[in-house]
């Protein structure tokens, strides 16, 4: 329970981190406020006859607050009209720095054969509470419009020279697409299943943890005597804390040693010989750590036994079954 808690504590500030650097992240592309940005834009036929129409297809970054109501532009060259009903717009997923992608698609039918070089089309922009266009201003990729080559005796009617159905004008609403799902959730409900799976197979025993003696009588083996005599104890009463910490699921890392001690007489499993002699070995410790003193020869040697038996001889006795013959 113990493990599944600091897992969980540890998985918290994690979240909450992360949520912190992402909510400041929005919040500065809220407080900058900028203008959408035209990714990408282009015609599907580059090249038309006067009367046809030609699809418009536009890729805008915009901050995450700035969302286009529509495809209908408020505003284009006169001899473009858009076919509102055919209009569509797709709202993309927000990218890690609170940026949106927008797709924008509709046609428009040429009336004149006139070029668009150094001409717009606006598009509306979602109302905010911060003083702030509405609009935005898009500048038009080249398109070729050109005659028919041979005209009817009557070019006054379309429908004698037009290939194509005479578009609907109307300025009906355009189709918004539905919204991406949020990324965000699934990640945290994945991050929530993987816990919980792992405190399950924890408890039933599939994963096994290693034993705090089974670490402390590692740590105490990979510590050398000849270590300079302040960094010796202090890593020999970090292992002796550790171990009881853990052993005995009490907080005795961040405790003094008469504190530690105070907790060690409080447990009824600590064997009385060890409490009679830790508080020598604490003076001693506290004494290299903290006043630089230097212990007597084969004093790190017979300290480091000391906590390697205190170690062994607080292991569990696992109960043995009795069998009936």
């Amino acid at each position: 329970m113990k493990a599944f808690l600091t897992i969980l504590k540890y998985t918290s500030l994690t979240l909450l981190l992360v949520a912190m650097i992402f909510g400041f992240l929005f919040f500065r592309t809220w407080q900058k406020n900028e203008r959408p940005t035209v990714l990408e834009s282009s015609w599907g036929e580059t090249e038309i006859l006067i009367g046809h129409s030609s699809t418009l297809n536009l890729t805008i970054k915009a901050p995450w607050h700035r969302e286009f109501i529509n495809a209908r532009p408020t505003g284009s060259p006169d001899f473009l009209a858009p076919v509102a009903r055919l209009g569509s717009v797709e709202k993309g997923a927000l990218d890690l720095t609170g940026q949106r992608t927008w797709s924008l698609s509709i046609p428009f039918v040429a009336t004149d054969a006139r070029s668009l070089e150094g001409l717009t089309a606006t598009f509306p922009i979602k109302p905010t509470q911060r003083i702030s266009p509405t609009t935005v201003n898009i500048a038009l990729p080249p398109l070729s419009i050109i005659f028919p080559t041979d005209l009817p005796d009557a070019p006054k009617n379309p429908e004698i020279f037009l290939t194509e159905d005479e578009p609907d004008l109307l300025p009906t609403a355009s189709t918004l697409a539905p919204e991406r799902k949020p990324w965000w959730p699934w990640v945290v409900g994945t991050l929530v299943l993987a816990i919980l799976i792992f405190y399950l197979l924890r408890r039933t025993g599939v994963i096994k943890s290693t034993p705090a003696w089974e670490k402390a009588l590692s740590r105490l083996d990979k510590l050398p005597t000849d270590t300079p005599p302040a960094v010796f104890f202090s890593k020999l009463t970090d292992i002796l804390k550790s171990y009881t910490s853990d052993r005995y699921s009490v907080r005795a890392r961040a405790k003094t040693s008469a504190e530690f001690i105070r907790v060690l007489q409080e447990l009824p499993a600590i064997p009385n010989e060890y409490l009679t002699e830790l508080p020598a070995f604490a003076r001693l410790a506290d004494g290299v750590k903290f006043a630089d003193q230097n212990p007597a020869e084969g004093a790190a040697s017979r300290s480091l036994e000391f906590v390697r038996s205190f170690v062994k001889a607080t292991i569990p006795v696992e109960p043995k079954n009795s069998s009936n013959d």
